[in-house]
């Protein structure tokens, strides 16, 4: 959802990832998604990060299918150890519309072909130096100088996936941490490609829930996938297709690590 998360995602990949045995998890869950607290839907992220080549990959699938809605999302990406961009796949279906991206970078440039509704198009743009893909925001703020704090605010421009453009954005960190339970989390007001959006994330960058004021859907992280997918139909194959396995979604702040 890159709309709904970042503020949500909605796909079903159009490339097939398998988990590499240099790949180690370093976050998996499921999210449960609303709109004015009544269930609509479930979203599911995994980012994975490359012992040996230090590569940063994120994969999220997002099906919201209740109270009216009929939207699917995925999204892979692919980035450097320092963050750069270098590939990315994007695949969303709302009702009988649909749409892919996919994305290559070198050096300074992105090559990308978006397919919609059955035209294509070719996408080329010079990326200005530090620019990186929205997806890995949290972690690119916690490898910075001033890292995540309270009181902070992150100045930045990204690529915007689901538009293959560039766009630019701004991270504000509150003064106050939020207490959640025994959690003590940094609310985050994020404005990017004309949506603004609160997150509540953990000090590792990993976030727990979402807010978009503007349509009422929120995104919380929850225990099981039981919980987020109530009511919900996803084959197993669609999942196994795009991340490899069936995802558990027990690498998170809510879990012992994999358990």
């Amino acid at each position: 959802m890159k709309k709904i998360f970042l503020p949500l995602i909605f796909a079903v990949g159009s490339m097939v990832f398998s988990l590499s045995a240099s790949a180690e998890i370093i976050f998996e869950g499921y999210y449960k998604v609303s709109q004015f607290k009544k269930h609509i839907g479930f979203f599911v992220l995994r980012n994975e990060l490359d012992s040996k080549t230090g590569n940063f990959k994120t994969i999220s699938f997002t099906r919201l299918s209740k109270n009216g809605f009929d939207m699917t999302e995925s999204l892979s990406t692919l980035s450097s150890a320092e963050l750069a961009p270098i590939s990315y796949s994007y695949l969303a279906t709302d009702g009988k519309k649909t749409k892919t991206i996919d994305a290559k970078f070198a050096k300074d440039k992105m090559s990308a072909v978006a397919t919609e509704d059955g035209k294509v198009s070719k996408v080329e743009k010079k990326i200005p130096k530090g620019t990186f893909l929205s997806t890995t925001l949290y972690y690119l703020m916690l490898k910075s100088k001033e890292g995540l704090k309270t009181d902070s605010k992150y100045d930045f421009q990204a690529i915007a996936e689901e538009l293959a453009d560039i766009k630019t954005g701004s991270a504000k960190v509150d003064k106050k941490m939020v207490s959640q339970g025994s959690m003590q989390l940094l609310k985050v007001t994020n404005k990017f490609a004309g949506i603004e959006y609160e997150n509540l994330i953990s000090d590792r960058g990993e976030a727990i829930s979402a807010s978009t004021a503007a349509t009422g859907i929120e995104t919380e992280l929850v225990k099981s996938s039981e919980e987020a997918l109530e009511g919900v139909k996803v084959s197993s194959s669609t999942l196994e297709k795009l991340f490899g396995d069936i995802p558990t979604g027990k690498v998170n702040i809510y879990h012992a690590k994999g358990k």
